[in-house]
């Protein structure tokens, strides 16, 4: 918070108190690429994340600042800079009906940007939610997660699903979560290992959210799940996907997203029961099927994640986010973290690790303004 407080206030100088909000990342320990086909998703937030600090301007700019950039303008919608991103929730609560006079913004982050740990979602959250505070305003989980995803989506143009917002509001404290991306249901799952732990290498390579291939990907899917007349990825059987003589990459496709989300709700059932090798196992194929059915891996991931598993102590890993680059997540003992850790950044020349350390979501971190 005062990272953003203090770029805020040297970008722009001394002002009226700014309101100020905190969002977590997003860690997926199964189901990635089920989002926008209606799947489960078990995910965890994270320690790391993106601080906002907004005031009402003095003057009818808005004025948006982080690290050493500065960028000025006499409107909220995109221009094509970097303000675009950070001002995204303006034009989003505009369109849900909230009035937000000009405003300046101040960012800080300790979350890596394009690391597959849902910063975006995290920086739409947290100035969402420093807005609304700033004018005394309030919204459901739902509905803050809902013009998140809106300022990213419609504003940004960016064919995210509903994950990456709805695990940065509702994450529970001390567990995880298992969202239902067709219906929007979420139940939290406690986190029963005291001795096991979340080890995450950023390997330094940008993953692919609104890329090409990401938008490819989610084509191949959707156009799969049509032809088969079926609105979602729990729909599907194997002899379903037979039957439908389709394209072998769109089958392939297909068979990711439905085998994806029923690791998840297995994940969540081996969480439930305390059954920690089990949920290695999940994440491990969870990997593989990213890796040789959806073909979103890359061999820096793939090199990662081998050098995770082949460390005593090591249960299970797999890449995070939408692929392409990004993070790598294991599931360790915590007497094996840092030979995991050491492991992981070989693999990868030297990338940055750390512990995972969960984090309650927004609803819970922000009851002033989350209700209900």
């Amino acid at each position: 918070m005062l990272g953003a407080c203090a770029a805020l206030e040297n970008a722009a100088g001394a002002g009226p108190a700014a309101s100020t909000a905190w969002a977590p990342g997003r860690c997926t320990l199964v189901g990635e690429h089920v989002d926008y086909a209606g799947g489960q998703v078990l995910c965890v937030a994270m320690h790391l994340g993106i601080a906002a600090a907004v005031r009402v301007s003095g003057s009818e700019r808005f004025l948006v600042t982080s690290g050493d950039t500065v960028v000025t303008r006499t409107g909220a919608g995109p221009k094509g800079d970097m303000g675009d991103r950070v001002l995204a929730p303006v034009v989003a609560l505009c369109a849900h009906g909230v009035s937000v006079p000009p405003v300046e913004v101040g960012v800080a982050a300790t979350l890596p940007p394009g690391a597959g740990l849902a910063s975006s979602a995290a920086l739409m959250v947290a100035v969402t939610t420093a807005i609304l505070r700033l004018l005394s305003l309030t919204l459901t989980a739902r509905e803050l997660a809902a013009v998140a995803l809106s300022a990213e989506r419609d504003v940004l143009g960016i064919p995210c699903g509903p994950l990456d917002q709805r695990a940065v509001v509702d994450a529970p404290a001390h567990g995880a979560l298992l969202l239902d991306c067709a219906t929007g249901a979420g139940a939290p799952v406690a986190w029963p290992w005291p001795d096991t732990i979340l080890v995450a290498c950023d390997t330094g390579t940008q993953h692919d959210v609104g890329g090409a291939e990401y938008r490819r990907r989610r084509e191949d899917t959707e156009s799969g799940l049509a032809a088969l007349s079926v609105a979602s990825c729990q729909e599907l059987t194997e002899a379903g996907i037979e039957a439908g003589h389709l394209d072998p990459v769109v089958e392939r496709r297909l068979r990711h997203v439905m085998g994806e989300s029923r690791r998840a709700i297995e994940a969540a059932q081996a969480m439930r029961r305390a059954d920690v090798a089990a949920l290695g196992r999940l994440m491990s194929a969870s990997h593989r099927s990213l890796r040789d059915l959806h073909e979103v891996s890359t061999p820096t991931l793939d090199a990662v994640v081998g050098a995770a598993e082949a460390v005593p102590g090591c249960l299970g890993a797999r890449m995070v986010g939408a692929g392409f680059g990004g993070t790598v997540a294991a599931l360790v003992t915590m007497g094996s973290a840092e030979a995991c850790r050491s492991a992981m950044a070989e693999a990868c020349g030297g990338g940055e690790t750390f512990l995972l350390e969960p984090s309650p979501g927004v609803a819970v971190l922000s009851p002033d303004v989350v209700q209900g």
